[in-house]
């Protein structure tokens, strides 16, 4: 299906009348003639209601054209590209996997000259017509190159520039890509040799799925890991290679950040693994409140480094919960003020709804509420957990 028929004006005021209603119901209804294949104007309308919280930026441009919903699905949030832009700057920067261009719109302002490699005829094309379209809003600076080509075939041809970006496939080779470099698409570990030669240095945005003490290694010159959570959800990591220094590197910095909705940095927490490593931390029963690290901090690991950090102590050296009696300033996660403590038995427990989070403890929340006639809600979090002497607890806490 053709892109540019999308840009009819009849097509265009039928996705903008239809913006707001339900795709599935629209989908059982007749579809318009408007010599546009209806699939394709309800996948528009589809993505553009995602675009609205996750591209507002896009969503507003004049013009502009949405990449297919399975494109748009990897594509990176207007707050996630605004904060990886502000890692990169320069002269020359190269996108090896452009894809929809969200990452690459952001990442080209701090750059003299952009260019945006894609190896898909269809996605080049229209990422071509949407790179014209915000430069003529002005958007974007008239420094943007397109190229339709595959990025493994094109890399012996790049000049040598200040950053190269790679956002790999991550779906072609099933959920194994999740885990590791060399099942994405292009194959990163392959081209990593090569790329080294090309550039300064080099960002990769991976899954979060991936071990970050794995990829370190695999990448070997690593010198920063940003784990990056917005709206309460770990979104992306991405790793910072220095080309200028190809010793080997076992020990970058660790960074967890929690951005807002315009990509700004709201708290941020960093370690280096080999400062972890020799820390000694303290342990103790439930104090007053019970710490929970962000999603991004518990992907990020640190857990004694944390504890440090803050003046906080560990509930058990496996459960990754913290307890003080007091709330840090700036904490990257939430406090709870404990209520009671029990056993993990129906009969004790005083609340019949609650959240329910289990941490070191052999049960899965489905088991666990079920045993406890728990219901789903309410005012308080119930935090299953190990305790310090070994006993398996409940932790009732208000909700702050």
């Amino acid at each position: 299906m053709d892109w540019r028929l999308l840009l009819n004006s009849k097509v265009q005021e039928f996705i903008k009348d239809h913006e707001g209603d339900d795709v599935k119901v629209l989908a059982l209804k007749k579809a318009p003639d408007l010599n546009c294949p209806y699939p394709l104007i309800l996948d528009q309308i589809k993505v553009r209601q995602k675009a609205k919280i996750k591209s507002p930026d896009l969503y507003e441009a004049n013009g502009f054209v949405f990449p297919q919903s399975n494109l748009y699905e990897q594509a990176s949030s207007y707050p996630c590209a605004v904060y990886k832009a502000s890692l990169l700057s320069g002269s020359r920067f190269i996108d090896l996997t452009a894809g929809s261009g969200s990452d690459s719109f952001q990442i080209s302002k701090h750059f003299v000259s952009s260019l945006l490699l894609e190896r898909d005829r269809y996605n080049a094309s229209l990422l071509e017509y949407n790179v014209k379209a915000l430069l003529n809003s002005g958007y974007i600076k008239p420094n943007v190159i397109i190229r339709n080509v595959d990025a493994v075939n094109y890399i012996d041809n790049i000049e040598y520039v200040d950053f190269i970006f790679i956002d790999p496939q991550r779906r072609e080779n099933g959920r194994r890509a999740l885990y590791d470099f060399s099942a994405c698409s292009p194959d990163i570990m392959k081209m990593l040799p090569i790329l080294k030669n090309k550039a300064k240095k080099i960002l990769i945005k991976a899954s979060p799925f991936l071990d970050i003490e794995k990829a370190i290694k695999q990448l070997e010159i690593v010198v920063q890991v940003h784990v990056v959570q917005w709206r309460g959800e770990c979104k992306e990591v991405l790793y910072l290679l220095d080309c200028c220094d190809i010793s080997k590197n076992d020990d970058p910095e660790i960074i967890a950040v929690n951005i807002d909705d315009n990509g700004s940095v709201k708290n941020r927490f960093s370690y280096f693994i080999s400062k972890e490593k020799i820390l000694d931390i303290e342990f103790s029963s439930p104090l007053k409140y019970i710490l929970e690290p962000s999603v991004s901090m518990q992907k990020a690991g640190g857990f004694k480094s944390i504890a440090i950090h803050y003046g906080i102590k560990k509930i058990h050296p496996n459960s990754h919960i913290y307890t003080a009696d007091f709330v840090p300033y700036n904490f990257v996660g939430k406090g709870y003020k404990v209520v009671g403590i029990y056993p993990a038995r129906a009969k004790f427990l005083p609340v019949k709804k609650a959240d329910l989070i289990v941490r070191n403890f052999p049960m899965t929340v489905k088991d666990l509420r079920k045993k406890l006639k728990l219901l789903e809600g309410g005012e308080h979090r119930i935090f299953a957990t190990t305790l310090w002497d070994g006993n398996k607890s409940l932790i009732l806490c208000a909700k702050p």
